[in-house]
């Protein structure tokens, strides 16, 4: 009997038993009872595995059973910065019973800890964000999450580090000797020696010097760290890299369809490095569009089994700051021969579709094939082309080429939102860096046609697939989007309301159009910004998973990824399910494989993607942090973006940063919050702050060690100055 087989006979035999307990020998004597061949020292060494895991608990000594037979939860510690948290059991069938911890009650577990928790005897509940919750205490920590933490650097007897994340509420003592020349201020990485299972702080050794907060690249390595995303390839996968060829050879264009001569570019950002999706489109004498997408063949150098591709799983995706990327890949593959460069060959796995005047898909064919691109294009230059400058693009067959491609795109676009998809054409910002490094501005980074024109080929190539695989009855992945929770919608409606908008319809049967409509009636109102973020938070989130359950916000019945295999890995794995569906013969011993880890892989994808943007956000609120140290005292416009018991949120609307205004230093009354309402009541004058609300703030503080800006509201005759509600802006325009 293997491992994963003795594993499955213990818990179906503790689930069995129910709250009746076995000891080691006990479940030793009813395994041999059932037939079953068991090795003691075997067995022991798996339970005391499991128990670690969480998978089953010893109660009243070492007699097991399964958490959801006891009283006790094992769960995930996800602490909040106010000191509190929550326990996220670790197994779906206990997913109903989290549990709220209060400071006092946490027994020293720090974020991200495996602990064992039990509910209070009051049973009292405590309201969160994921509704009412039964209030309890931790019990033990069974296995720390963080072997080592990224802080500042405070000298002292004896010196010690504050931990950049918030949520891990202690200070780390350094060992003496063990500085490593770290000057006051700096960042550090600790190892931690001594955790505070009976102590109230714990203890280390500096393993690294990072530098000073505003030094170029710190940041990034503090995210990098903190979020433990790989930041260097093993050797075994360089090595790996290394064998792959730079061009691509006579032997792998035989079974492949020869598209050289076609008339086919790739269109990006000016500093894009890796190009996973080429494009053509060619108008049919019927009439109709012949559109071809061909993506990178990422599957023909990264094989099931190897350890580039156990990388790419557990990296999951490329992660994206500002001035350097962390590659799913190594570079050789990834900017190399996988990325679709200029008038060069490469293997592409090809979409082509026929799409009627109305945008409906009428034929699509797979394959795979060899193709040269004919340019590498910018957003910049498709735009300025579609707008009607004829010079932007030298090339005179690919000025034809992108006049076509914009009628197709407008044809796409008027189907999409005939179907009620919901479009957050929200403005984004991007950070600018000087040559060294250092942050020169932040500015908007509007999106163009040419953005919109290749995010709609892309979208039309990823629901064919989906529906290729759905309907053929093909293992996949699918990347769905379930509807917005109820409680959710309730509380939107009653926000919008509250700004003049009505969200129509029955909330139980919503459908996106109905967003949508909401969405374009805010379209040129003061606080549209505002309002879009707001729908958006009231979304889930999309996840990878093996079942097809439809994209919600796109009005896609079946919807995957497919069109970034260099930088994503559920697209890899969408490749090599589309490959068996095409390939003759039945699936191989590793398609088997893969499909049988498709559970697996969709729930690391979606939480290496939940990784990815949450770094990725982070260290973007670090650049703006930097970048506000010298604007102390400078005033600016905003938005009241949330309104929270302690005060404000306010987002500049100069440099698209949020700081927060401490209720505090409002003064002048005493204030009241209202939950449900959003808002902050004065209790004697009766003045209102409510989201939405349009205010000028002055620069007060900038706090590294919190990585948060504080504001103090501009007071004119002892009252603060607001700018105009979306509701007066409406009625004056």
């Amino acid at each position: 009997m293997n491992t994963a087989e003795l594993r499955k006979s213990i818990v179906d035999l503790l689930d069995q038993r129910g709250q009746r307990v076995l000891a080691v020998r006990d479940i030793a004597r009813k395994l041999t009872e059932s037939g079953l061949k068991v090795d003691r020292e075997k067995l022991g060494a798996l339970i005391e595995q499991m128990e670690g895991a969480g998978e089953i608990i010893a109660v009243r000594g070492k007699r097991y059973s399964l958490p959801r037979h006891t009283s006790f939860v094992i769960g995930t510690y996800r602490a909040r910065s106010d000191g509190s948290g929550l326990v996220v059991p670790v197994s779906r069938d206990d997913a109903a019973r989290q549990l709220f911890v209060g400071r006092r009650s946490d027994h020293n577990a720090m974020n991200g800890d495996l602990v064992v928790a039990r509910a209070s005897a009051s049973k009292k509940s405590q309201r969160t964000a994921r509704g009412e919750v039964t209030r309890g205490e931790i019990v033990r920590v069974l296995r720390r999450e963080h072997s080592s933490v990224v802080g500042r650097f405070h000298e002292g007897s004896p010196a010690w580090v504050r931990p950049y994340d918030t949520r891990l509420d202690i200070d780390i003592e350094i060992e003496p000797g063990h500085e490593d020349g770290a000057e006051h201020g700096q960042i550090v990485e600790v190892d931690i020696t001594r955790y505070p299972d009976r102590h109230p702080t714990a203890e280390g050794r500096i393993i690294d010097v990072l530098g000073f907060i505003w030094e170029p690249g710190v940041d990034v390595e503090i995210v990098l760290r903190k979020y433990r995303i790989p930041r260097e390839f093993p050797e075994e996968v360089e090595r790996e890299a290394e064998a792959v060829p730079l061009e691509v050879a006579d032997s792998e264009i035989a079974d492949r369809t020869d598209l050289r001569d076609r008339v086919i570019v790739t269109i990006d950002g000016e500093t894009a490095r890796d190009f996973d999706d080429a494009v053509e489109v060619t108008r049919l004498p019927s009439g109709n569009f012949r559109l071809g997408v061909h993506i990178a063949d990422v599957s023909q150098y990264v094989r099931p089994g190897s350890a580039l591709d156990a990388e790419a799983w557990t990296r999951g995706t490329s992660v994206y700051f500002s001035g350097r990327v962390v590659p799913m890949l190594p570079e050789r593959l990834s900017n190399g021969i996988c990325s679709l460069n200029p008038r060069v060959d490469r293997l592409v796995f090809s979409v082509e579709m026929e799409i009627d005047q109305n945008g409906g898909v009428v034929a699509r064919k797979f394959f795979r094939a060899i193709i040269r691109t004919r340019a590498r294009l910018t957003y910049t230059e498709v735009a300025a082309t579609i707008a009607g400058d004829s010079d932007a693009i030298a090339d005179p067959v690919v000025v034809d080429l992108v006049r076509v491609m914009d009628e197709l795109y407008r044809v796409l676009r008027a189907r999409r939102d005939r179907r009620g998809s919901i479009d957050f054409d929200l403005p984004q910002h991007e950070v600018l860096l000087t040559e060294q490094g250092e942050i020169s501005s932040i500015r908007a980074l509007e999106r163009n046609d040419a953005h919109r024109l290749i995010e709609e080929f892309m979208l039309a190539t990823n629901e064919t697939v989906a529906k290729e695989l759905f309907f053929a009855g093909q293992p996949s992945l699918y990347r769905n989007h379930l509807a917005p929770e109820m409680e959710k919608l309730e509380e939107l409606k009653m926000l919008l309301a509250e700004f003049g908008y009505e969200l129509k319809g029955d909330l139980e049967k919503i459908r996106p159009g109905d967003l949508q409509r909401v969405l374009q009636r805010i379209d040129g109102d003061a606080g549209e910004r505002f309002l879009n973020e707001v729908i958006l938070r009231s979304m889930k989130r999309a996840v990878y998973a093996p079942e097809c359950n439809g994209h919600f916000a796109l009005a896609f019945e079946q919807y995957t990824h497919f069109t970034s295999p260099i930088r994503r890995y559920p697209d890899l794995v969408v490749h090599r399910m589309l490959g068996a569906h095409l390939k003759k013969g039945g699936a191989t011993a590793d398609q088997e494989q893969l499909e049988r880890d498709l559970v697996a892989t969709g729930e690391q994808s979606s939480t290496t993607e939940r990784r990815a943007e949450a770094a990725e956000r982070e260290v973007m609120e670090w650049k703006k942090v930097v970048f506000m140290l010298d604007k102390v005292g400078e005033k600016f416009n905003g938005v009241i973006t949330g309104v929270v018991p302690f005060g404000l949120f306010v987002e500049l609307d100069e440099f698209f940063l949020q700081g927060l205004v401490p209720i505090a230093s409002i003064g002048g009354d005493y204030w009241s919050y209202l939950d449900r309402e959003h808002r902050l009541r004065g209790s004697s004058t009766e003045r209102e702050f409510r989201l939405g609300d349009r205010v000028v703030v002055e620069v007060a503080r900038v706090d590294e060690d919190r990585i948060q800006i504080d504001l103090r509201l501009i007071e004119a005759g002892g009252r603060p100055v607001k700018a105009r509600t979306s509701q007066e802006y409406r009625q004056k325009r």
